[in-house]
């Protein structure tokens, strides 16, 4: 907590605009706002721990976590030691990993039900998993995500208008041009325009997605040898029945250095962008927040959980209360340390960037605390939780064909240019994302197949004779035949806003501070689930038909993120693409906030981040989120 300051100068100082959450949005936002021409002063308030002095401890968390996630290097630490502590027993829970695997448990009746005492995440009756999980640290989830920098198209602004499903956003493309522009310079992001207008420009009017002259910050990441497998097998092919479009495999928008940019280094291939890239060459908000703390005009507090905020007689937000605390324990050793209430006039704009779960989760507690419906007159704060439900396959190219996984960028490429066409109206579209890191995410390789053949087992699905154990020659033989021919794609399924998957706040269940946990009610419907069964129709004809391959995707049992659609049983994972909760709009009466991402209820009141998206459509939304932040920047910063 290196760069805080102390709460009693908090109380003292003036700020014209004070930012809850300090991950992609909060972080950049307070960096634009503290620098020319606004120069305002910012406080940031992080729930988690703040910004520390060098990545070590995060990467030897990582190394000695036993349970390996997304969320293993960054606190609290949730080690497989840990795993049956209760939420409410952790001061800053959070939904991860861990809670899919060890928060739910097959009842008398052989239904999967939720496991509160073990999962932060709580569910109402008859809900399926929500399967994405998010940190409560500076930077946010942003320090784990992929690096996938892809723009959302004109088409997935008006999904209500083309193909009568879900939501349209109150604004078109033009409105968000330059705002991507400067998104990417902020992150640095890898990429070609002409590639990328080769793949998918023909959905936007001109044929190009990009203002004239402009040029990505870096060239493109060098695409890997499976990119170019796939790519040699799939161009000119169509993948499924309803949509005519050919396959093209296309270089992925990356937020990670091809060369020096911002002072951070070259990509050197580790293939551990998620959870954490060890030399930041892949950006991530922390490198931002060190900018902001930069331009003096910022300050930070961590380890400061904002509960609850009130607002005047006249609607605008003048109060802010937060807890502190000082364990990052799991359990926590202490609980509560400090209770503050910050006096605010008019004058101060408020942005709530906590998180889509957790943004609502402090508008609901508002409420709940303050007994006045704080940005929710339309009763919407909560609903319209989206994800991308992910389906994965894999499988082995044939004898003599290595794809050579495990090194690199966990992703350089994708297909994306199937995700447009009249099907879109009765399924979901989604894209294709191509895997370096082999079996990794499906099966937990290279280490599971290497426990198959020296115990005999066949976990990943290789040992065809489980009760084989290998010497070591041949055991070398084999692991080095099936682990350079192992690969893996996933479909990132589009989820639609429906008001009937939204988050409450539970009324049994707490955390350690004694702040009311989220209770979800989630489910996917036939439009989604239709996409599945498309992705694995395509799945299947591109690794056995089109590659030559043998798949060896698997329906898992043990996971209770699974569902049954046209007598078929489904996995799905989570992509970490939380989105919905506070949706902009055209009108107060359907929506949380307008087009600035300024409450409809409270002039001096943001609500920023993915949780203002109306839809999803099938890219990675952090780009998009970060250009609606940068948009939102220019009116607080003229107010």
């Amino acid at each position: 907590m290196g760069y805080d300051i102390p709460h009693e100068k908090v109380a003292a100082t003036t700020y014209d605009v004070i930012i809850v959450g300090s991950g992609f949005a909060g972080a950049n936002m307070a960096y634009l706002l503290g620098s020319s021409p606004y120069n305002k002063k910012v406080l940031i308030i992080e729930s988690g721990q703040g910004i520390q002095r060098s990545r070590e401890d995060y990467m030897e968390n990582f190394y000695l976590n036993t349970f390996k996630s997304p969320s293993s290097p960054y606190p609290p630490n949730n080690n497989a030691t840990f795993m049956d502590v209760p939420p409410e027993q952790v001061n800053t829970p959070r939904a991860t990993v861990q809670d899919l695997v060890n928060g739910w448990a097959v009842d008398t009746v052989g239904k999967y039900q939720n496991l509160p005492e073990k999962s932060y995440l709580t569910y109402t009756a008859n809900s399926m998993p929500f399967a994405s999980t998010y940190e409560r640290v500076a930077g946010g989830t942003g320090n784990h995500w992929m690096g996938t920098c892809l723009r959302m198209s004109p088409e997935d602004l008006k999904i209500q208008t083309e193909y009568g499903v879900g939501r349209d956003w109150p604004i078109d493309y033009n409105d968000l041009t330059d705002f991507y522009n400067q998104a990417e310079g902020l992150i640095g992001v890898s990429a070609d325009v002409s590639q990328q207008d080769t793949a998918v420009g023909s959905e936007w009017p001109d044929d190009s997605q990009f203002t004239s002259g402009y040029a990505y910050p870096m060239r493109p990441i060098t695409p890997s040898h499976l990119d170019g497998m796939i790519a040699d097998a799939v161009t000119g092919q169509t993948l499924t029945d309803d949509n005519p479009n050919t396959a093209l495999v296309s270089q992925t928008p990356a937020g990670r250095n091809s060369e020096p940019y911002m002072n951070r280094r070259v990509c050197h291939g580790n293939t551990n962008c998620t959870p954490i890239c060890p030399i930041q060459a892949k950006y991530d908000p922390q490198f931002t927040l060190s900018l902001a703390m930069d331009t003096g005009n910022v300050d930070m507090i961590s380890q400061s959980v904002v509960d609850w905020i009130d607002v005047d007689a006249d609607g605008n937000v003048n109060t802010i209360h937060y807890i502190t605390y000082e364990s990052n324990a799991v359990p926590a050793t202490s609980g509560a340390t400090g209770d503050y209430t910050l006096s605010i006039d008019a004058s101060t704009s408020v942005v709530i960037a906590a998180h889509a779960i957790e943004s609502a989760k402090i508008l609901l507690n508002s409420s709940r605390v303050t007994g006045k419906p704080i940005a929710n007159s339309s009763g919407l704060v909560g609903c319209n939780l989206m994800d991308h439900p992910t389906y994965l396959a894999w499988g082995l190219m044939a004898q003599g064909k290595p794809a050579y996984g495990y090194r690199g960028p966990l992703s350089t490429s994708g297909i994306e240019n199937l995700r447009t066409g009249v099907f879109r109206s009765t399924r979901a579209p989604w894209r294709i994302e191509i895997g370096n890191e082999a079996w990794n995410w499906p099966t937990g390789d290279p280490y599971t197949s290497g426990m198959d053949y020296l115990y005999g087992i066949n976990k990943a699905g290789t040992n065809t004779g489980p009760d084989t154990v290998m010497g070591n020659a041949q055991y070398l033989t084999r692991l080095n035949d099936i682990l350079t021919r192992q690969f893996r794609v996933a479909f990132l399924v589009e989820q639609p806003a429906s008001a009937q998957n939204r988050m409450v706040l539970s009324e049994t269940y707490t955390d350690n501070l004694g702040i009311p946990r989220p209770e979800l009610t989630y489910v996917l419907d036939d439009y989604t689930m239709a996409g599945f069964n498309e992705a694995r129709l395509a799945a299947t004809k591109l690794i056995e038909t089109l590659l030559g391959g043998t798949e060896y995707t698997a329906f898992d049992n043990t996971s209770a993120a699974q569902f049954n659609y046209g007598g078929l049983d489904y996995n799905y994972q989570g992509a970490g693409h939380i989105c919905g909760t506070h949706v902009m709009g055209t009108s107060p009466a359907d929506s949380v906030v307008d087009s600035f991402q300024k409450s409809w209820d409270h002039n001096n009141l943001y609500l920023c981040g993915c949780g203002s998206m109306p839809s999803i459509g099938t890219e990675n939304p952090t780009l998009t989120m970060l250009a609606l932040a940068c948009r939102s920047v220019t009116q607080i910063g003229t107010a």
